[in-house]
């Protein structure tokens, strides 16, 4: 089984067309099974953004499975800000063109995937003690923890169970922020649900670790931005996700200007 992982593709000024173009060619080669995109489909949640992310989504269905859910820059928080307003307008836009399920599920052979909205704009859960995370910083409540563990619960004796939301989980290298509120105690919610990979997008940053709590291990890959927008002038990257019986294989794949596609920079392989 192969997935892809993308995140961060900020259709709209942002957005590199040669990096969408050479990801949509790798798709149509029909080399995965499943395309996840974690969020941040949009720039500024514009309808001409949503329907550039909604035209690549349907091009990937052609090919692959697919399993959305949304990003900061695709919720109009500024509808409900700290829980006063409507909560409804914050999603229409997604809503209408890409789904109307925030939190989907996904089982294919050996894998069952649920995806979490971290994206509830600045409600009183939200806000920390830090300025620059209003409406950036994300959250995921109890009930959404405890979601995400019955799915897991319910999926069949041996499937990889993948926990998908957009936020990063652990604190980025570069930024040095935690993408939930809750912090590191985020880490401990996420391995209470019982998952045994977590794909997140939101830092910019590509990163690929095992987290070990206890008994419980998980792997968590962040994965950067297919804009201008990379951290640290990095180059635009993705990741590769190959599940096999006994072993877990990320591979980073990153922009090579010289070659006008993504090629293989990082392999990490992790027990089952």
């Amino acid at each position: 089984m192969r997935l892809l992982q993308l995140s961060d593709l900020h259709f709209g000024r942002n957005a590199i067309a040669a990096y969408t173009a050479a990801v949509a060619r790798r798709i149509a080669s029909k080399r995965y099974d499943a395309v996840v995109l974690v969020g941040d489909l949009t720039q500024r949640n514009f309808r001409a953004q949503f329907a550039e992310a909604r035209a690549f989504i349907d091009a990937a269905r052609e090919h692959a499975k697919v399993l959305v859910v949304p990003g900061n820059h695709d919720v109009a928080w500024w509808w409900k800000p700290v829980g006063l307003g409507l909560t409804w307008p914050m999603y229409r836009g997604y809503r209408k063109w890409i789904s109307d399920d925030l939190e989907p599920t996904l089982h294919l052979p050996g894998v069952t995937m649920v995806g979490l909205n971290s994206c509830h704009g600045i409600q009183p859960y939200t806000l920390t003690t830090r300025p620059r995370d209003l409406s950036v910083v994300g959250a995921l409540r109890a009930e959404q923890w405890a979601k995400a563990k019955s799915a897991f619960a319910m999926a069949p004796a041996g499937d990889l169970k993948v926990l998908v939301f957009h936020h990063n989980l652990l604190c980025g290298d570069l930024s040095a922020r935690w993408g939930l509120a809750s912090r590191a105690d985020g880490i401990g919610d996420a391995l209470g649900t019982g998952a045994d990979l977590v794909l997140n997008g939101h830092d910019h940053q590509t990163r690929i670790e095992a987290v070990e709590i206890g008994p419980r291990r998980m792997v968590v890959s962040h994965s950067t931005t297919l804009s201008t927008r990379t951290r640290g002038g990095l180059p635009a990257a993705f990741q590769e996700i190959e599940v096999e019986a006994k072993e877990l294989r990320v591979r980073a794949c990153t922009w090579d200007a010289q070659e006008g596609d993504f090629t293989p920079r990082q392999d990490r392989i992790f027990p089952r």
